[in-house]
């Protein structure tokens, strides 16, 4: 039996790689005749830039940028010399990751870093960017990292705005006379698994700002800014950006780079699985094993294990999932669906054990699937 292992990150718990080691471990101790392709995936998030990487032969270059709190880091971006094409992960220069609990504030923080990365690459001859805005820390509309490019962005008085969600409410003009021309010529792909618009009940501030550290007090003052600000945007432009799909992803980082730097966005568990060539070998294999850390209803909204799921099913081969917590709602876009929990546990004691929990998981639906390879 052929089997293809292509499972998201299970986050805070295991990469996809790790997450693909452990399925696989747990199936080969059962029935060693199996035999495993593995794929981790991911889909604009966090792991993005390793992955594709790692995977396509790139090599990672390192930049010093300014984290979403101002302190200057060393970040990376992934260089793909062959194509000219970088590989940007926003979290590893304006993620929550970089941030201590206290530090949470989206009113403050900004997107300046991830500007900075895509200046480097920019000088280094990109002509092509593949953005994941997965994990971000910011509501700021991406004005922080317009700032970076070069952009001037001024209030009514003509002085500079404020950086983070502040400055929002304060933006009159948006300047570009100081951006670099080769920015404008390359071709931008914002990855992300988000459909949320950028305002209103399902949007930025609404639905992210409170993850990002945000009052009840900040979510309506972040979203009067980002009322202002794309009304600044749509003025300038004379593009219809309200209702963009995907534009409340990462504090509504997608609306400026596609109104102003012509950049698309692509679902990003897709792109990947387009990238890392995956079809072409679940079409050769008789069972496909996806995951991720919740299959729920969210599952079910363009990430990696529905698209695996949808894919494998039009290739009329069987699809399991496996989470580390699971919602019987989401059953029906599998053949079977398991958590690696099989009695009452702790999130941490889960979170922290997961690698063997999974393996032995694992196990045992290898011994089920050996009596079907007898």
């Amino acid at each position: 039996m052929r089997i293809l292992l292509a499972p998201n990150a299970m986050k805070g718990s295991l990469s996809a790689s790790d997450f693909a080691d452990a399925i696989s471990d747990g199936l080969l101790m059962a029935d060693d005749s199996l035999e495993i392709i593995k794929h981790p995936l991911a889909d604009g998030g966090d792991g993005t830039n390793e992955l594709l990487i790692n995977k396509l032969g790139g090599i990672f270059i390192q930049v010093p940028v300014h984290d979403p709190v101002g302190r200057q880091i060393n970040s990376r971006y992934g260089w793909l010399a062959e194509s000219k094409c970088a590989i940007i992960e926003m979290a590893e220069a304006s993620g929550l990751n970089l941030l201590t609990a206290d530090e949470l504030n989206p009113m403050v923080v900004s997107s300046r870093g991830t500007g900075e990365l895509i200046l480097a690459a920019v000088k280094n001859g990109v002509q092509k960017i593949i953005l994941g805005i997965g994990g971000s820390a910011t509501v700021d509309g991406g004005t922080g990292m317009l700032m970076a490019l070069g952009f001037t962005l001024l209030d009514h008085t003509g002085n500079a705005i404020e950086e983070g969600g502040n400055g929002l409410i304060q933006i009159a003009q948006i300047l570009s006379s100081n951006v670099r021309p080769e920015i404008l010529k390359c071709e931008i792909v914002i990855a992300t698994d988000v459909k949320n618009p950028l305002l209103g009940a399902e949007g930025a501030a609404v639905v992210y700002g409170p993850q990002k550290g945000a009052t009840p007090q900040m979510i309506k003052d972040l979203e009067l800014g980002l009322k202002n600000y794309i009304t600044v945007l749509e003025q300038i432009t004379q593009k219809k950006l309200v209702g963009l799909v995907g534009g409340g992803a990462a504090g509504g980082i997608a609306v400026p780079l596609i109104a102003l730097l012509n950049a698309r966005v692509e679902p990003g568990a897709e792109l990947i699985i387009k990238l890392l060539g995956v079809m072409e070998d679940l079409k050769s294999c008789d069972l496909v094993i996806t995951g991720e850390g919740c299959i729920d209803l969210q599952t079910c909204q363009g990430k990696v294990p529905a698209v695996i799921a949808n894919a494998a099913r039009e290739a009329g081969i069987p699809v399991i999932a496996i989470g580390g917590a699971i919602n019987p709602e989401a059953s029906p876009l599998f053949d079977g669906i398991f958590s690696i929990t099989s009695c009452p546990i702790t999130l941490e004691e889960a979170m922290s054990n997961s690698y063997e929990l999974t393996k032995s998981l694992s196990y045992q639906l290898g011994k089920f699937l050996k009596i079907f390879t007898k």
